[in-house]
């Protein structure tokens, strides 16, 4: 033994160790995997679905195109009966007039935007569809500003001023016979202007419970929004008698008729425009041979795209689920050129795509960017200030979307004991064609409270930390316990019964 400074040092610590951390590594690396394999799991899925949704999603609009009205109903009215099966009773007991009233709005802004998104979407090219619904990112950013004061960094307004300049470049270069046939002036500005009600609803979802200090159960709201987004398809068929559709207009006395057709079309298959259709200037002719498969097809990844959501959301953070969505926008617009994908209605990108899609990723990449910091310092500031945490969502539920500003964290509400209540987001569904918007959908509320647990539930919880068996299966008071538990030499193995209500007093 050698000795330094006093202490014993062993003789073989000039051993070489370089074996230890490759082991350890081999090891973390497992263990890593094993913890996250069903985070990247979903993650994989989102994405895939989430391109499925985008590309399918023009191809039931391109097998269907003289159903616009119905599409978007069919789309959103599945969801009622789901979210009334998931809410139950519910639906009555928390739908007070207030609530409901809040319910409606957002159904009224989700309706219109997606009326205006199928109707828009049949004469807009899918790719030029993925880089005008990043659109929605400066719209919701501008509307923030402005209605709620938010503050944001430098670079989410030099990001959303780029995205604008790519979309502004993919227009310009959507040019060619094929393309000019297939992207029509008139309803590339409707496909726009579904992202206006679009941002809107963002808007008015992060301030829409600021006075409700109850428990908010997001099945209720989905199914009230849900019904409404159906009352609000309905009163706007006026939409469709419009002339500027031109040959896609629609007399309000054929609605009726033109549904029948459209069931006509889904479901036995049958092509309903067959003459004086396909030429210019006229209506485009009908396939409904497989019509079907891309109907359903988009509904399965519309509900996929849903549940991925909020999965990754759940097992990661909401920040992995926008640069999910950062990633669909160059998967989609390669998906549109597959000939595998799309078939005969592929259509090869060409230079001025390319350059159009790397702009509005250097626009997004520097929103996101530009989001992190800015929330970063708005932390810092909050910690300094007040000595405390602030009151937004924690690190691991954050994002960087347009409506994460921890300033949206509403300030001055109290519990009932005079603290401060918790406020975060929580993820929802989109119902309808809503869901082709680029952005997850989130919700500000209160955090559930905390609730405390019962004598019982406390007693029964350390028990099965000291992995100890109830006294009730001692063979003195075996007798007292519950009927249906299980006793020793009964032939098969039950899990014990924590439960100590029948002890004698």
């Amino acid at each position: 033994m050698e000795q330094k400074h006093g202490k014993a040092e062993p003789l073989l610590s000039h051993e070489p160790r370089h074996e230890e951390p490759t082991s350890s590594r081999k090891s973390s690396w497992k263990e890593w995997l094993g913890r996250k394999w069903q985070l990247l799991l979903y993650t994989v899925l989102l994405l895939l679905s989430s391109v499925g949704n985008t590309v399918y999603f023009k191809r039931m609009t391109t097998a269907m195109p003289n159903y616009g009205w119905y599409l978007t109903q069919l789309s959103t009215f599945i969801y009622v009966p789901f979210f009334a099966v998931l809410a139950g009773t519910n639906i009555w007991r928390q739908a007070d007039r207030d609530l409901v009233r809040k319910f409606g709005f957002m159904g009224i802004f989700d309706g219109l935007s997606g009326t205006f998104m199928v109707l828009g979407g049949v004469h807009t090219s899918g790719t030029l569809q993925v880089m005008l619904g990043q659109a929605v990112i400066p719209l919701t950013l501008l509307l923030s500003a402005l209605l709620l004061g938010k503050r944001y960094h430098a670079l989410q307004y030099v990001g959303a001023g780029t995205i604008v300049l790519g979309i502004v470049v993919a227009k310009a270069g959507s040019s060619g016979p094929d393309i000019e046939d297939e992207n029509l002036p008139v309803f590339n500005a409707l496909f726009c202007l579904a992202l206006l009600p679009s941002a809107l609803s963002t808007v008015f979802k992060e301030i829409a419970f600021r006075g409700f200090d109850g428990d908010l159960d997001a099945n209720v709201l989905q199914f009230w929004v849900a019904a409404f987004q159906v009352v609000t398809n309905f009163l706007a068929v006026p939409v469709y008698t419009l002339k500027m559709l031109g040959p896609q207009q629609m007399p309000l006395s054929h609605m009726a008729s033109t549904a029948r057709e459209g069931t006509k079309c889904l479901f036995l298959m049958e092509d309903q425009v067959v003459t004086q259709c396909g030429q210019p200037g006229e209506k485009p002719c009908d396939h409904c041979g497989n019509a079907y498969v891309s109907v359903f097809l988009y509904l399965a990844f519309n509900l996929a795209l849903n549940i991925f959501s909020i999965l990754v959301i759940k097992h990661g953070s909401a920040a992995l689920s926008f640069l999910v969505s950062t990633l669909r926008m160059p998967l989609s617009a390669l998906a549109f050129s597959s000939t595998f994908i799309m078939g005969a209605e592929a259509v090869s990108p060409g230079l001025g795509d390319f350059f159009s899609l790397a702009i509005i990723l250097a626009g997004l990449c520097s929103y996101r960017f530009g989001a992190r910091q800015i929330k970063r310092q708005l932390r810092m500031e909050a910690e300094s200030a007040e000595g405390e945490a602030m009151m937004s969502p924690s690190p691991r539920n954050s994002w960087a979307s347009p409506s994460s500003s921890p300033l949206a964290s509403p300030r001055g509400s109290t519990s009932g004991e005079g603290e401060r209540s918790r406020w975060q987001f929580m993820p929802i569904l989109t119902a309808g064609s809503v869901g082709n918007t680029v952005q997850p959908q989130f919700l500000l509320v209160h955090a559930p409270r905390a609730k405390a647990r019962s004598a019982e539930q406390v007693r029964s919880g350390l028990i099965r930390r000291l992995g100890a068996a109830s006294p009730l299966h001692s063979p003195r008071l075996r007798n007292l316990s519950p009927q249906g538990s299980s006793h020793p030499g009964a032939g098969h193995t039950d899990i014990p019964d924590f439960s100590l209500t029948g002890l004698p007093p």
